[in-house]
């Protein structure tokens, strides 16, 4: 059996009490935080304490609505330290797709405007902009980017005047492919056009430093790689980019108080869609100190040994191919010979593996975290040398 490469065989992490602590990761292998992320003890201890508080104290008074209020505040600041940002530039959001809809929807469509994309996009985009499409006429221009030598030159051939928005991924969720987001805002910026990121796969799947990277809106997914409850996420907004769309949910949440009256935030905030869960951000919160003080840069390079170990073991199969990309992350998308992806996944599950099937395409996508280890890729390697 080939080993993690040193020093980040356990990269500082106690992984043995780690994978302790999270038992779907030990009831089954667990190769598909790309959806949802397993959760940690602290997130589960945390959220029943917050339901146990409330179901005996009430959630209405001064001190509970100070409490929220904390609470809110807390999952700003702590999505903010996730992604390197200003917690101004930080909305709270319910999902990714979340984040997604309150871009497409602030703007001020004109018939004809036209939206790059690139050809792997999740319908988290996808179907906004369908929607938008048939209410305001606007154009969707899918670009070849999965395969692209340099997706930077295909995305700036493609510009025109009529180019209002850029919309891709960060990583893409069929390939693993991290797209150079960097160098795309620079054309991007220098074209005009807004450029909004679906980081689904992004924060706590790979570094992220949101303002270092230059895009306009940078979305933030909690129940993935962060491993926090369903409906949490956020949108980070570059500063210059607030006042270039309006809030798609104006309402309560997206005014602040002031002498004079309600107004809408000067920051992020006034994109806020609506009421949060209470409950499912304390456990977000919890998730993300967890995050933390594992360390990001070290769950990130363990994570990314794991995958390169599988990437190793697969080559040696002659029924599995290792679909290459050049700046791989911990998703691993595999191709098995004489096998539907949806078969396979389903013929993993059998044997308590968890993957998962790319629609549309025959891609079985493993995604490799932190709290896997050695044993869970030789039972990945063997079954799928059975398949």
């Amino acid at each position: 059996m080939l080993a993690l490469p040193r020093p980040y065989a356990t990269a500082m992490l106690d992984i043995s009490s780690l994978r302790k602590s999270m038992p779907s990761v030990t009831n089954r292998v667990y190769f598909n935080t790309g959806t949802y992320g397993p959760f940690p003890a602290v997130v589960r201890s945390a959220m029943e304490a917050h339901v146990a508080a409330v179901h005996e104290d009430g959630r209405i008074g001064d001190a509970a609505y100070a409490l929220q209020a904390e609470i809110e505040a807390e999952a700003r600041r702590s999505l903010a330290a996730v992604v390197n940002a200003p917690v101004e530039t930080i909305a709270l959001a319910h999902c990714t797709s979340d984040g997604l809809n309150l871009i497409v929807g602030g703007i001020d469509w004109h018939a004809g405007d036209e939206v790059l994309v690139g050809d792997a996009e999740h319908p988290g985009l996808l179907v906004p902009l369908d929607v938008m499409r048939e209410r305001r006429g606007i154009v969707t221009r899918v670009l070849p980017l999965t395969d692209a030598v340099d997706p930077v030159q295909v995305i700036a051939a493609a510009l025109t005047p009529r180019t209002r928005l850029v919309a891709i991924s960060h990583v893409l969720w069929s390939t693993g492919r991290v797209l150079p987001i960097a160098r795309i805002a620079e054309v991007v910026k220098a074209h005009g056009a807004l450029f909004a990121v679906d980081a689904a796969q992004g924060p706590g799947c790979i570094p992220v430093d949101a303002p270092q990277l230059g895009c306009d809106f940078y979305t933030i997914s909690g129940q993935k790689w962060l491993c926090g409850p369903s409906g949490t996420g956020g949108l980070y907004v570059r500063p210059e980019a607030v006042e270039s769309i309006a809030p798609a949910f104006p309402g309560y949440p997206t005014m602040e108080k002031t002498p004079s009256g309600p107004r809408m935030w000067p920051g992020a905030r006034r994109f806020e869609p609506g009421t949060v869960t209470h409950t499912a951000l304390v456990g977000l919160n919890a998730a993300l100190a967890w995050r933390s003080e594992l360390g990001f840069e070290a769950g990130h390079a363990r994570a990314m040994a794991l995958a390169g170990l599988l990437r190793q073991r697969v080559a040696d199969l002659p029924n599995v191919e290792d679909i290459v990309v050049d700046a791989p992350s911990p998703l691993v998308a595999l191709s098995i010979a004489g096998q539907t992806a949806a078969a396979a996944v389903a013929a993993l599950d059998r044997q308590g593996i968890i993957v998962r099937s790319i629609p549309g395409t025959e891609i079985t996508r493993v995604s490799v975290g932190l709290w896997n280890d050695e044993s869970d890729i030789d039972r990945l390697v063997e079954a799928l040398a059975m398949l």
